[in-house]
């Protein structure tokens, strides 16, 4: 009975605390970046270049530990995890972007995509970090820019900053491997 109430407890106590974090987060904003519209994007690097994805198709991200090779599939797909139960396809996004392979390194992330029902993961070189981007310095994408890696992009932050449709990945159909050996 005492184990139950502590675990009430500490859940209510655990609701306080986000109630409060959530409201000190919105005061913390100035009353200019209010009025803008702002993006939370989740920023990585794919090679020597940066990247991000909004953080509403972003599920989890952790360091790629065990990952399971599957034969007979596309060169871009690195392989399978089993997260929590639910088996994930991770996918190289450099195969697209036509950017060189490396190493496996410490710094190696897998970002989950997420919408509706569809989930895959994405292998990126490290993450850079969690930040809000004011949607009126995302620029379209250079004219020069075509194939795949164009059509994966909503457009550029900062002139640095490749910011990616998470959406549209998850959407796309090239991705998906459903053939038979």
């Amino acid at each position: 009975m005492e184990a139950n109430w502590d675990a009430m407890h500490l859940e209510h106590m655990d609701a306080i605390l986000r109630k409060r974090a959530k409201k000190l987060a919105r005061e913390h904003l100035s009353e200019e970046a209010e009025v803008e519209d702002l993006l939370e994007v989740v920023e990585f690097r794919l090679g020597s270049e940066r990247y991000a994805v909004a953080s509403v198709h972003v599920g989890e991200v952790f360091p790629l530990k065990e990952i399971s090779h599957v034969p007979c599939t596309p060169p871009f797909v690195v392989g399978i995890i089993n997260l929590r139960g639910r088996i994930v396809s991770i996918v190289d996004l450099k195969y697209f972007f036509d950017l060189p392979r490396t190493e496996h390194a410490p710094e190696e992330r897998v970002i989950v995509l997420r919408s509706g029902e569809m989930e895959m993961g994405i292998l990126v070189d490290a993450l850079v970090g969690i930040r809000m981007i004011s949607l009126r310095e995302i620029h379209p994408p250079l004219p020069t820019m075509s194939g795949i890696r164009a059509a994966y992009l909503l457009g550029v932050e900062g002139g640095d900053t490749a910011i990616l449709d998470g959406g549209k990945i998850l959407r796309d159909e090239s991705i998906i491997v459903d053939e038979e050996v």
